[in-house]
């Protein structure tokens, strides 16, 4: 499948994939590249079904990390992975799958786990159509992120809100975003780590409801590498603390390529 991405930075230079959360787009990174794009090549796709990548029949793990060794394919270059929440799980699939593994993989504040009421949600979810909006101006207004709790300015989240619509028939503004794909599967992070060989960081957002601290200690003690915790910041890493979340991806490519 065609993916659309987006890249900064030299093609030269060493690769990282940067892989967004559910529901979210390539768009989310454009803070955090400008402090890695002159050492790294950074490339950023929008997964099937998000952004501007074309809508699919099928949204399981193995689609996306499929859709990613395509991309390495392509890219035909050692790469690491940086992944935020579900793009996390998509590295942890895609490296354990050992088809075109990553040298090394990041994963930002991720789910571990799906409790029974919480995918029920999801998938009741996932079969209610979008809501369309007269102007992009409504649409920007209603826009949320989940987790609501955030620490991001406002003007950088209605940036990222303007990228999540399109302009459809009779002028009217509806999602970008293919709703079946919140249909996810059972989240089993610890059975993924457990098949990882590369170098492995988890970096926690300090603040966050998604991903408890015991939980990623857990996933840390399994893949032997370190858990990194973001002070001030909840779940949304890339839009709250692109500076210090690149710092942390700077001294994880360092470390892991020595």
């Amino acid at each position: 499948m065609e993916m659309h991405y987006q890249t900064w930075g030299d093609p030269q230079k060493p690769t990282i994939i940067l892989l967004h959360a559910l529901a979210c787009h390539s768009g989310w990174w454009k803070w955090v590249a400008p402090h890695l794009k002159k050492e790294y090549y950074l490339v950023a796709p929008d997964f099937r079904g998000h952004g501007q990548s074309c809508w699919a029949n099928s949204y399981r793990f193995n689609d996306y990390a499929e859709d990613i060794e395509e991309l390495a394919r392509k890219l035909d270059r050692p790469y690491a992975i940086v992944g935020h929440s579900m793009g996390g799980y998509v590295g942890l699939k895609v490296a354990s799958r050992g088809v075109r593994p990553p040298s090394a993989l990041l994963v930002g504040d991720m789910k571990i786990d799906s409790p029974e009421e919480e995918l029920a949600g999801l998938h009741k979810a996932a079969q209610k159509s979008g809501r369309i909006y007269d102007t992009l101006q409504d649409a920007v207004a209603n826009y949320r992120l989940l987790p609501p709790q955030h620490a991001a300015p406002t003007e950088r989240v209605e940036q990222i809100a303007k990228e999540c619509f399109h302009e459809q028939e009779k002028g009217c503004w509806g999602e970008r975003f293919d709703r079946r794909a919140l249909a996810i599967e059972k989240v089993e992070a610890v059975a993924l780590a457990r098949q990882v060989n590369c170098p492995t960081w988890f970096v926690r957002a300090k603040e966050s409801v998604v991903m408890p601290v015991e939980g990623a200690q857990n996933l840390a003690r399994i893949t032997e590498g370190p858990l990194h915790e973001m002070e001030g910041v909840y779940h949304h890493l890339p839009l709250e603390a692109p500076e210090a979340f690149a710092t942390l991806i700077r001294n994880f490519m360092v470390q892991t390529s020595s």
